[in-house]
């Protein structure tokens, strides 16, 4: 079997993944459902070490033994991006590369808020976009990144592992650079960054207390920054900011959450109605005078969900159940899908049903 091969199977039939195995057939993810390869055969041993070694970054193979597993980008010979985990698993290996659109979708073409047009005209704050593993959150931050790109002259930095989406200067100048490659952590190259006269920072993720102080830092000083947490909700999302820090520093990380915070994009993936692939259901929540009052002094981040609730039409804010009850009434997502992925599920369907809308 050829990896070329399978990997414009994939690309032309629409599979959002490849999932490669030892013993197994390929795989393909379509519209969330496997698909096994039509005409193809178990994976020998010795076809995916070549496979390995035709896909794999020379650097990271230490990382694989340490490991057991290594996040890369990969660019077939055709000119298709893909981003790939490579693992172990019992004592063999396997790996799912994730199919990467060579064109970088805008917000309207996402099916995105409307605020999130305003957001990335912030000159400075943090805007975080949180979701699961496989939730959008890159394609999400991609378009907020090349609006900027579009409609301002700003220098813009990103900080990825691995670099997915490839964007090319326009009205700004853009400078990607590669955790592993071109810097040897998150917090370091965002570091080296506040020294790069940026305008706007991307950091792939916040996994640390030094590189979210830093982030934090950043964009209390004049920088729009951006940046993702693989958490559910705005609520989830600050618990885990603060799980990063010692108690004793909680304190001044809530005043700088209150200074520093803008908004908190969380998202999750619902199938559509119409069986093409799924919709990101998004919510939004904003930092306004409420919101930041509730980071720096309330013993508790629940009161975030009341603001998500009362600041929709000011602010621009809404919950899940907001966006799935939107998307129910668009006829993208079925009144079923909407109540399974609901937050408060008794009040969205009293809301469907007309009742307290």
């Amino acid at each position: 079997m050829d990896l070329e091969k399978i990997l414009k199977v994939a690309v032309r039939g629409g599979a959002s993944d490849v999932l490669l195995k030892t013993g197994a057939v390929p795989r393909f993810r379509f519209n969330g459902e496997l698909v096994s390869l039509s005409d193809g055969l178990p994976i020998t041993a010795e076809t995916m070490q070549a496979w390995i070694a035709l896909v794999m970054p020379q650097h990271l193979a230490r990382r694989l033994q340490a490991s057991g597993d290594a996040d890369f980008a990969f660019q077939s010979q055709a000119g298709h991006r893909f981003r790939v985990n490579l693992f172990r698993q019992r004592q063999s290996y396997g790996m799912v590369l994730r199919v990467i659109s060579g064109h970088i979708r805008t917000i309207e073409e996402l099916q995105l808020p409307q605020i999130l047009h305003a957001l990335v005209n912030e000159k400075r704050g943090l805007i975080l976009v949180t979701g699961a593993t496989g939730s959008g959150k890159t394609t999400t931050l991609a378009a907020m990144i090349q609006k900027i790109n579009l409609e301002r002259a700003a220098h813009i930095i990103t900080i990825e592992d691995p670099i997915e989406f490839n964007f090319k200067d326009e009205r700004s100048t853009v400078t990607q650079r590669e955790v592993g490659i071109d810097s040897e952590s998150f917090q370091a190259a965002l570091r080296a960054a506040l020294r790069q006269n940026p305008d706007v920072i991307l950091v792939g993720e916040l996994r640390d207390k030094e590189t979210t102080e830093t982030a934090l830092m950043a964009a209390e000083t004049g920088h729009l920054v951006l940046s993702t947490l693989h958490t559910n909700d705005a609520v989830e999302s600050m618990s885990r900011l603060m799980s990063y820090f010692p108690t004793s520093q909680h304190l001044a990380l809530r005043q700088m959450l209150g200074h520093s915070l803008r908004a908190v994009v969380s998202q999750r993936l619902v199938p559509r109605l119409d069986g093409r692939a799924v919709v990101a259901a998004i919510e939004v929540l904003v930092a306004n005078a409420a919101v930041r009052e509730i980071l720096m002094k309330s013993e508790s981040f629940d009161g975030l969900y009341t603001a998500l609730r009362t600041g929709g039409a000011t602010y621009g804010m809404q919950s899940f159940d907001d966006s799935l009850l939107a998307l129910y009434h668009a006829g993208v997502i079925t009144k079923e899908t909407a109540l399974a992925q609901a937050t408060r599920r008794d009040d969205l369907e009293l809301k469907i049903r007309g009742v307290g809308a």
